[in-house]
């Protein structure tokens, strides 16, 4: 037995691989001696196996190996295993010196040659071994290892349907580099203090000529606040037809016209007036109507393409003819004085229309004082 285990060291050969530990990549070749199932046609054998190993950390690595193996039978010729394993090697102590054991586990297939067809089985295995170092870096090292294979073959053995055979393996194993030097980080960039501003004001302190300076305020150069700027005046509108003066084209537009985007009056738009009173049972004009037709006329003005139609209407009180005749000298007494403000004749026309259209009712005083009324509309923008 000893002997079989010493050729099986010798057939290892040159092989490359690293302890986990070293957190570098490895591969080798190893020697491989199996010992099979007492089930078997042959007992012996020899061998070589194949690893790749990735450490996961210090304690964890994982490791696939490949070997191919053949066994003497009872037929004087050989019985073949070849196959693949994946193996998670575990090293339970942080290595110290030059020697480091571990446990593994896996599991693979195999196919196996029997003088026969060729017959596929999976396996299990677990077991254990140790590296040694050969260099003092501890790249290169002498690995033995023996595991116990359970071998899920229900074929050879009526009513067994699995194998176990023992194998023990031992090469030497390299590291593929050196570990990496990883240079200390550098120490942290620390950039000088600022210059103090204690008043927060963005001028510091050595030129500050206005310390103390209160939050919020503008300074100059050396720290003093400047003058306060005015404040922004508001958009006006001085004609208040909801378009700012400074886009407004028609300025002077009379209170309740409606107006387009420009500002200008809408045709057929018209406002009520209730405010152009006449002195009683006649057409002369109040000193408070003048002032509302006033107005009108700046509107006319500002808007030199405008024309309007003056409309005069009255309540139901007296005759239909009268009120007629009342509401057309009133209305024509509104376009004279409009005329007489500087309004050329031709932008203006006068109608009345008496009692005929109503816009409250004639039953109240109220809406008496609503019918009493001129209307201008606009009969040209």
């Amino acid at each position: 037995m000893k002997k079989k285990l010493l050729a099986a060291a010798i057939l290892a050969g040159a092989a490359h691989t690293a302890i986990a530990a070293n957190g570098q990549p490895y591969y080798g070749l190893q020697g491989t001696y199996i010992d099979g199932d007492n089930l078997r046609n042959n007992k012996e054998g020899y061998g070589a196996t194949l690893l790749l190993g990735l450490p996961v950390n210090q304690y964890l690595a994982s490791e696939l190996n490949v070997f191919g193996l053949r066994m003497d039978n009872s037929t004087q010729s050989f019985d073949k295993q070849w196959g693949a394993g994946l193996d998670l090697a575990i090293y339970p102590l942080t290595r110290s010196g030059r020697f480091a054991p571990f446990l593994l586990v896996g599991s693979g297939a195999q196919y196996e040659d029997r003088n026969g067809p060729e017959r596929g089985y999976t396996f299990i295995n677990a077991g254990g071994g140790f590296l040694a170092d050969l260099t003092a870096d501890g790249l290169v090292s002498l690995r033995v290892d023996a595991k116990r294979y359970r071998v899920h073959d229900n074929e050879l053995i009526p009513g067994r349907d699995q194998l176990w055979d023992t194998r023990i393996s031992a090469g030497l194993q390299v590291a593929f580099g050196p570990d990496p030097v990883i240079a200390p980080p550098p120490a942290p960039y620390v950039p000088p203090a600022p210059p103090a501003d204690s008043d927060g004001d963005g001028v510091i302190d050595s030129i500050d000529q206005c310390p103390g300076t209160l939050p919020g305020l503008r300074v100059d150069s050396v720290g003093c606040p400047l003058p306060l700027p005015p404040p922004p005046m508001p958009p006006k509108d001085s004609d208040q037809d909801g378009v700012l003066d400074s886009s407004d084209a028609c300025p002077g537009t009379p209170l309740g016209l409606k107006v387009d985007e420009r500002g200008c009056a809408i045709k057929a738009a018209k406002i009520v007036l209730h405010d152009i009173n006449f002195e009683f049972n006649s057409s002369t004009l109040t000193s408070g109507a003048k002032l509302s037709l006033d107005k009108v006329a700046d509107g006319l003005r500002g808007q030199p393409t405008m024309s309007l139609l003056i409309e005069g209407h009255t309540d139901s009180v007296g005759a239909d003819a009268y009120n007629l005749k009342l509401s057309k000298q009133r209305a024509n007494s509104a376009r004279a004085y409009l005329i007489e403000s500087g309004i050329e004749s031709s932008r203006i026309e006068a109608t009345g229309l008496g009692e005929t259209q109503p816009i409250a009712s004639n039953k109240t005083k109220d809406g008496r004082a609503e019918n009493r009324r001129v209307e201008f509309k606009v009969t040209r923008q």
